[in-house]
Parts: C-alpha cells; structure tokens; sequence
C-alpha cells in the first residue's frame, strides 16, 4: 500500500512485535508531554496490551523514510464503552499516538482517511473513538474532521480495558460514513488506499526520477510485511548492520559495491545481491546509482546507515 499524495510519503502498514519497544517509548513521551503541558492524559500505558493488538493485527504504524511517524490500534466491537449502541457496524480507533518530531504534519489526517478507507471497504457506518471529557480543546479538535460528540461516559475498572483506559471520564466521539461527501470518500481512497481495495501499477523508472536526496529511501509498496523502496546512492555510507531482518539489493543503473567485511560484491544493472542480518556491510556507489531494496522496515537510518555523501 502506498500514499499517491506527491507531497508526503508514507506508508499504513500493521506493526510487528519488533516495534514493540518504539511504541512504548512513543507512550512515555506521549505521557511526558502531557504532563509538561498539564494536559489530561495518559499516567501509564499498558505494554501486554499493545503487544496482543500487534499479535491480533490491530495495531498499526504510519511510517515514511525516517520511521514511524504515528501509531493507533482499531477494533471492530466495543460494547465496554458503546454498551447496546454496539451493532457491529462501526470502526473504532484507539491510542492514537504521534511520534513528537512530526508534530504540524496533520498526521491525525493520514489516521482518518485510512480509517475511511478500511470502512468503506468493510462496509461500516462508522467511526468511532473516545477521548478525555475534560479536554475540550482536543474534543473540537477532533469535530473540526467531522466526529460528532455523542455523550460522556465513565470507563469501567475492568481487565478487559488496558490500564489507561480504566476509571475514565471519556467524550464519546460519531462520524457517520454517510455524511461524507463523494468527494471525500475519493479523497480518502487516492490517498491512502487499503491493500486490495485499489490495484495499482507502479512505474519505477518514474519513482526513481523523482528522487533528489542520496541514500534516502522512498516506500513504493509493501509485500507480505516487507517493505518495497527505492533508493539513489553516490559515495558511501557508514559500516552498518541489521539484526533483524534480511536486506535485499537489485540494481538498476550504474555500479554499486556491497562492501563486506571479507570480500567486496559488485553489482551491475539487473544483478541482485541479499544482504544476511547481522552481516556489517557499507554499499558503495561509483557515481550515481538507482536500486531497489526489499526489508522489514526503513533501514538507512534507523540502523546506522546514515549518509555519508550527498550531492
């Protein structure tokens, strides 16, 4: 799945049990800022919980080249909090958390048009969420995208609820699929369309033309939780490796070298070369080159390849 917005690049993909300690840190300064701001919030996160959303595949991550840029888990029943309004017809959304160093890129949007997306196409009525009663700032927030304040309701102290969630005095929040213009739900779909909803054909050749930055990795898709991206390299970049997961190299134009610690692999147009986790190696690019690379996750960064030459 890939965004066709041409001013943003990201991705909704499900997380894996390997963001797990990402997300947790995503809470903790989530609550930190909260607090520093005497916003009402979160005073603790529940880690087992989000680990059983990874496993049921309802937590997902936002992501673009530099990482997760936001984080939310949905649900398709929550008759704890919606009681006998519960039909069955709704999409919830829950623990929606924004990583920090995105802040002012409307990333609440990117959550709702996928959640629009993944409605229409499980044909559903609603949207649902929650959030604190108190906060009225984030509750016209949240209006200001169309939800509609159904009512207060105070939370239960039940196990079935993660920690966070128990003993709240919550807003009840509505968005009715039907009040959506055409306009809208197109919008939602072009922009962040849901895996098997729209087939799409992907020029490469026209991806990699767009590309101005070395060594920075652009998502054109992803594959049985494996990232598809593109990438443009002169120069070299720092010795790294990745312990948890396979890298994958196909060249398209001009002459890399996959530099390993006992032995250089050269690689010229339409040759392929894999990576093992684990294995430090430094890719080397005589002039300009064009590839592909196939992982779990953006590597260039997050692991320590960071550029070492830019044009």
């Amino acid at each position: 799945m890939k965004s066709n917005n041409n001013n943003t690049d990201h991705l909704v993909i499900k997380a894996a049990e390997s963001d797990l300690d990402t997300i947790c840190r995503l809470f903790e300064e989530a609550i930190e800022f909260q607090k520093m701001n005497n916003y009402t919030g979160w005073n603790n996160y529940d880690r087992a919980y989000l680990l059983a959303d990874i496993q049921n595949g309802l937590l997902f991550k936002i992501i673009n080249q530099n990482g997760i840029i936001c984080i939310f888990s949905i649900c398709y029943h929550d008759e704890l909090i919606w009681r006998d309004m519960e039909k069955g017809d709704a999409l919830y959304l829950h623990r929606i958390v924004l990583n920090r160093q995105f802040k002012g890129e409307k990333i609440f949007k990117k959550v709702l048009n996928w959640a629009v997306s993944h409605a229409l196409e499980k044909q559903l009525s609603y949207i649902r969420m929650d959030t604190w009663a108190s906060n009225e700032k984030i509750i016209n927030y949240y209006r200001s995208y169309g939800f509609m304040f159904i009512e207060n309701y105070k939370t239960g102290n039940t196990e079935s609820l993660p920690i966070q969630h128990r003993n709240l005095d919550v807003a009840l929040l509505q968005l009715k699929m039907d009040s959506l213009t055409k306009e809208s739900h197109l919008a939602a779909e072009k922009n962040m369309p849901v895996p098997g909803s729209e087939l799409q054909k992907i020029n490469i050749y026209h991806e990699l033309a767009a590309i101005n930055k070395y060594w920075s990795q652009q998502i054109i898709g992803q594959v049985n939780g494996q990232l598809i991206k593109l990438a443009k390299g002169t120069g070299e970049i720092n010795w790294h490796k990745h312990d948890d997961q396979d890298e994958l190299f196909i060249l398209y134009k001009g002459h890399l070298t996959i530099q390993l610690r006992n032995r250089n692999i050269e690689l010229y147009p339409h040759e392929m070369f894999i990576v093992p986790k684990g294995t430090e190696h430094c890719p080397l690019s005589h002039g300009e080159s064009e590839f592909l690379i196939m992982g779990l996750n953006i590597t260039s960064n997050a692991a320590g390849g960071r550029p070492g030459h830019f044009s």
